[in-house]
């Protein structure tokens, strides 16, 4: 009888072993290489200017960021600027927390930044030409064109990155 039966459970094994070998590839992280970043509907009220940093995936694979960016100033010398970035919500949009984003190719998920130009006290407010984009879990940054005068001391606040943009009214 015990000889009847392996035969059996082979064949009922056989198909849970296949599917394991046959499972689909994990999705990649997306690298800072993997990341076409711009800024996206950029606008300005009561002095407080609020927009969306895009992150489109330029890569032929699909891959997923999840989390907060990271930002930095810089000036027409690509000289650093003082910054301190706040990640939460802001003015535009509520945060909506650490997600994972799954980026098919050409597709992008969005932060909104926002940041005060206006001078507190006697400080002086510079433009700083260039925003350093760092994508969450990265080393590496893209260099944006920028231009805004941010002031509170550098201070940026931004969402973590979701799947859709701010909408606007």
């Amino acid at each position: 009888m015990a000889g009847r039966l392996a035969p059996a459970l082979a064949l009922a094994v056989l198909p849970l072993a296949v599917g394991l070998s046959s499972a689909a590839t994990p999705v990649p992280r997306c690298h800072t290489t993997d990341l076409r970043v711009y800024l996206s509907r950029f606008g300005a009220a009561a002095g407080t200017v609020v927009g969306d940093v895009a992150f489109r995936n330029r890569s032929g694979h699909a891959c997923f960021v999840f989390g907060y960016a990271g930002f930095g100033l810089e000036d027409a010398h690509h000289r650093v600027k003082p910054s301190r970035v706040t990640w939460g919500s802001t003015v535009a949009r509520h945060d909506p927390g650490r997600r994972r984003v799954l980026l098919q190719p050409g597709r992008a998920a969005f932060a909104n930044l926002s940041y005060n130009d206006v001078p507190f006290g006697n400080e002086h407010c510079g433009p700083s030409a260039w925003l350093e984009v760092t994508p969450p879990d990265e080393r590496r940054y893209r260099l944006v064109p920028f231009g805004g005068i941010v002031c509170n001391h550098g201070h940026l606040t931004a969402t973590a990155l979701s799947r859709t943009g701010t909408p606007h009214g």
